[in-house]
């Protein structure tokens, strides 16, 4: 298992740390030295807003921390690239550790995605759609055809929460999780890659459990399609990765029907 971790979400569980695994120490506190032990309201909305945790109640919080730090002694290999990811050094201990950025494929003379040739490739995205059109023309998507070679693809619509958006299918977040558990389970693959918000580590944990292996890319997935995002369209993203000069006339962006009506409510529309 593959997996990194969204800011959102580990911010999540530190907050939960704060609550629920710490003195209240008001000093500390204001010094830096200590978490809040309350629920922050920017935890809450952000959670709702840009990890899609559209049942965000204390008690759903702390029912999704303690399930996060549940899987994460699955991790394998961890994209380290949040500070926060020391205070699970337990937890972590036994994941090998390689930098954020630089495992995007798009970056190595040798990219990782070239192993995921004549595989059977499930992929879990909202963008399933423009995935599966995009796919079709794989050959002229990146200068390397390493970076997306022939494979058998198959693709399952991620449930879509984030912007405060109502699924009214589920009552709760887990109610989708279930949901996106049991799509899974119905596919027969070789390996899974994910870019579906707060869902993706616990998707990728179920997967690993179920013995199948599993990739949490997050949102740099669709860059592998050939799927613009506001975010890496900026040139100020990144100084050392210039993720714009990846693309050419055969991007697109994702579908209207991929588009969620408050897209902008997510860090300007960075998906979109």
């Amino acid at each position: 298992m593959f997996s990194r971790f969204g800011s959102v979400e580990i911010g999540c569980v530190i907050n939960y740390l704060g609550i629920f695994h710490q003195k209240r120490e008001i000093i500390k506190y204001i010094r830096g030295e200590a978490f809040p032990w309350w629920w922050e309201k920017d935890t809450i909305d952000a959670m709702r807003n840009n990890a899609g945790f559209f049942s965000a109640t204390p008690d759903q919080l702390k029912r999704f921390s303690e399930m996060m730090i549940e899987d994460m002694p699955l991790i394998d290999i961890l994209a380290s690239w949040r500070y926060e990811e020391q205070y699970f050094s337990n937890e972590l201990q036994n994941a090998y550790k390689i930098d954020f950025e630089p495992f995007n494929p798009f970056w190595s003379d040798i990219p990782w995605t070239a192993a995921l040739e004549k595989q059977k490739v499930l992929v879990v995205h909202p963008f399933a759609e423009t995935i599966q059109k995009q796919y079709l023309r794989k050959e002229v998507i990146h200068k390397d055809p390493k970076i997306l070679p022939a494979f058998d693809l198959q693709t399952i619509k991620a449930v879509q929460t984030i912007g405060n958006h109502i699924d009214s299918r589920f009552n709760t977040w887990f109610d989708a999780l279930k949901f996106m558990k049991n799509e899974i389970d119905k596919r027969e693959y070789d390996i899974c890659l994910l870019g579906c918000g707060a869902y993706g580590l616990p998707l990728a944990a179920h997967i690993k459990r179920t013995g199948k292996k599993a990739i949490h890319m997050g949102g740099s997935l669709q860059l592998l399609f050939g799927i613009k995002g506001a975010r890496w369209e900026d040139g100020n993203y990144n100084a050392t990765y210039n993720y714009a000069q990846l693309m050419n006339e055969y991007w697109v962006r994702p579908s209207e029907a991929e588009t969620p009506q408050k897209a902008r409510q997510i860090e300007a529309g960075c998906y979109w």
